[in-house]
């Protein structure tokens, strides 16, 4: 029975002073408060541009920081993918910035930038600049405003294109100048290096893609450009390409 006791009074004791180091450990954070604001994962959007969207009080106290509002607030930006704003304490706010990246240019009334997933993307104002393929042939969809996004077949399969042709290859990426949709019909590639259109054609991407930069890595670096007429990857099991006479 004493042992008993003895237990029974020594786990109150443990439980009140867990109790205490929690509500002191409380009173502790209430009183601090917000010293230095941190953006970090950025690139193309300038940090500055972030703060102002985040409103984050400095010398506020850090308990009283809505951290969704703060996300949200900074998640409309059309630049930002993904946003985590954590308390790092005893005075810190961190905001973690995931942004879009810029596939290809858009033409049309006027260019514009587009991500993998069909979003219209601002012209940056930052220390980035993109040298990127462009896509044509897309029809008049109406408002390409900031954030807004394309639902288009041909746009989405050249979309497509353009991310597996950066796994296959930064090489194979740069290699693309131009894609041309047309309206459900065959894609046509054209190339940076001699302006060489390219018959896609329609589906298989990883196949043609990896086909492709095979080919010109060993056939068209060795011959150069300048006498390829076309190439056409519509066949499944070859590639066919057209060079001009030569006497």
């Amino acid at each position: 029975m004493k042992r008993s006791r003895k237990f029974i009074v020594g786990f109150a004791l443990l439980l009140i002073a867990a109790v205490g180091v929690v509500a002191l450990a409380n009173l502790w954070k209430s009183k601090l408060v917000i010293e230095h604001v941190l953006v970090s994962g950025n690139l193309i959007v300038e940090s500055d541009d972030i703060l102002k969207l985040a409103h984050v009080p400095v010398g506020s106290r850090m308990v009283d920081l809505d951290l969704l509002l703060v996300e949200s607030r900074v998640a409309a930006h059309p630049y930002v993918d993904k946003v985590v704003v954590q308390r790092n304490l005893p005075s810190t706010i961190h905001i973690e910035i995931l942004e879009r990246q810029p596939l290809a240019l858009l033409n049309g009334d006027e260019l514009c930038y587009v991500d993998r997933e069909g979003v219209i993307l601002p012209n940056p104002v930052s220390r980035e600049l993109f040298d990127l393929p462009v896509i044509t042939g897309l029809p008049s969809t109406g408002s390409r405003k900031p954030g807004t996004i394309i639902m288009n077949a041909d746009l989405a399969e050249a979309l497509d294109i353009l991310e597996t042709s950066k796994q296959v290859g930064q090489e194979l990426y740069h290699l693309i100048s131009e894609i041309r949709i047309r309206n459900g019909g065959d894609i046509v590639l054209y190339t940076a290096d001699g302006g060489v259109p390219v018959i896609y054609g329609k589906g298989d991407t990883p196949r043609k893609l990896v086909s492709f930069e095979t080919f010109w890595r060993t056939i068209v670096a060795e011959r150069g450009p300048q006498d390829l007429q076309y190439v056409d990857l519509r066949f499944e099991n070859q590639i066919v390409a057209r060079w001009k006479h030569k006497s």
